[in-house]
């Protein structure tokens, strides 16, 4: 049996040909590109979980062609939104080659029965229960259109994802997760809805396998741990981040501000080669913070944002502020406001997207009652595209507002500016281990 697990082809950033243009020509845009790199852990996932006597080929359509002259048994698409419409392409090409074809990830789970028309079978959720099953069915040509989750997997259950699939020389970046679920709801994101708003962790003896593993494939690699939000439980991270020191690696992850009020978890990052976390500060109003997060937890931090930038930054850790415009209470008064604060809190690195009502979220869901939605494709929901009436700005103006925002921030001015005051910190850092 020969099966094609298949990344389409994404629109990475702006469809925008400003934005494109500047994306592609900027020198100093290359400084952020080293960031996002890489091929999340699903495919490697559902590859562990094919029988061996499956011949497997991983195809991620972001590095390398899809050769659809070759035949396949079995062809297996995991895809996030503004990948769908490509998604969609491969899957229908491969069905009238006489391919069966199944299609999972996040937007999947989402547009079930958008999916399904273009696939033989959706899986819907999590890939440890659904996938066994529906290699059972295919084996005996008695697949289902859909596969459902019954509810959350123990992540212990989990197995090592099949990272010997990806080629070694083509990613900056390789992914590992240790955790799913997400406490916070908030308007604009599906993960809780998706993996549930319980934390979920991964057995700290795996992850350190994975790790392992990883370091003898890769050489000099350096690692993220692609969590919504890597830090929520505290005892685990410790612990975990402590078993991560005599490894040696360089690696990143995400969480949110609030670890900055514990200074023990981070002394260990710094020790264990954590040299950036990616941050989602999200916006620099009180209103929009309350808008997003029913629980407050964010607007609560507010006052804090400045204070816990420089202690975290002060343990010689660099921070990527994630911040979002278009939101109600913004006009277009946001991206200097927004600039100002990237510019005077040193922020080692920045993004800024753009408010995207993405399918199962609140965010979607109010802007269809307020009849705000933008009639696009999928391939335009970057994070980088208007696909949405905004409040107090036209559609032009927030496009070109956080294009300006780019432009002003990956320069080489800002950052030779950066760059020293990064030594600095680096320096004094480290004469303090």
């Amino acid at each position: 049996m020969k099966i094609a697990l298949i990344s389409p082809k994404g629109r990475f950033l702006s469809n925008n040909p400003k934005f494109r243009k500047f994306w592609e020509n900027s020198n100093e845009i290359k400084f952020y590109k080293r960031f996002w790199s890489g091929l999340s852990t699903g495919l490697l996932v559902v590859a562990a979980l094919t029988p061996k006597n499956f011949k497997i080929e991983l195809i991620d359509e972001n590095i390398e062609d899809i050769d659809f002259n070759k035949k396949y048994d079995l062809v297996g698409i995991s895809n996030m939104t503004q990948q769908a419409t490509r998604a969609y392409q491969i899957a229908d090409e491969f069905r009238k080659k006489g391919a069966k074809v199944v299609i999972g990830g996040v937007h999947a789970t989402i547009m079930t029965k958008e999916a399904k028309e273009h696939a033989d079978s959706v899986i819907v959720g999590e890939a440890e229960k659904n996938w066994p099953k529906f290699i059972n069915d295919f084996l005996k040509n008695d697949i289902k259109p859909f596969y459902f989750s019954s509810g959350p997997i123990d992540l212990e259950c989990s197995p090592i994802p099949r990272y010997e699939l990806l080629k070694p020389d083509k990613y900056n970046i390789i992914w590992i997760q240790t955790t799913r679920g997400c406490p916070y709801d908030c308007e604009f994101c599906s993960a809780s809805k998706i993996f549930g708003k319980k934390f979920r962790i991964k057995a700290i003896k795996q992850v350190i396998q994975e790790v392992k593993i990883v370091k003898s494939i890769f050489k000099n690699v350096r690692i993220g741990f692609g969590d919504d939000n890597m830090f929520v439980n505290r005892k685990y991270a410790a612990e975990l981040v402590k078993e991560l020191i005599p490894l040696k690696i360089r690696w990143m992850t995400q969480t949110d501000i609030s670890v900055a009020e514990d200074e023990r978890l981070l002394g260990l990052l710094r020790q264990s080669g954590c040299y950036l976390l990616f941050i989602g500060f999200e916006s620099l109003s009180e209103k929009n913070l309350k808008l997003v997060d029913k629980s407050g937890f964010k607007a609560r931090k507010l006052s804090k944002y400045r204070e816990y930038i420089e202690k975290i930054q002060s343990h010689g850790i660099g921070i990527m502020g994630a911040f979002i415009v278009g939101f109600d209470y913004d006009d277009k008064t946001v991206f200097k406001k927004t600039l100002d604060f990237i510019l005077d809190s040193h922020l080692y690195a920045m993004q800024i997207a753009i408010l995207t009502p993405l399918p199962g979220t609140r965010l979607r869901n109010r802007l269809e009652q307020e009849n705000r939605l933008l009639s696009y494709s999928w391939d335009n929901y970057t994070l980088w595209d208007v696909n949405f009436i905004p409040k107090q700005m036209s559609v032009a103006e927030l496009q070109k507002g956080s294009l300006s925002v780019y432009k002003t921030i990956y320069n080489k001015k800002v950052l030779l500016q950066n760059n020293r005051y990064f030594k600095k910190i680096y320096f004094k850092a480290i004469s303090n281990i």
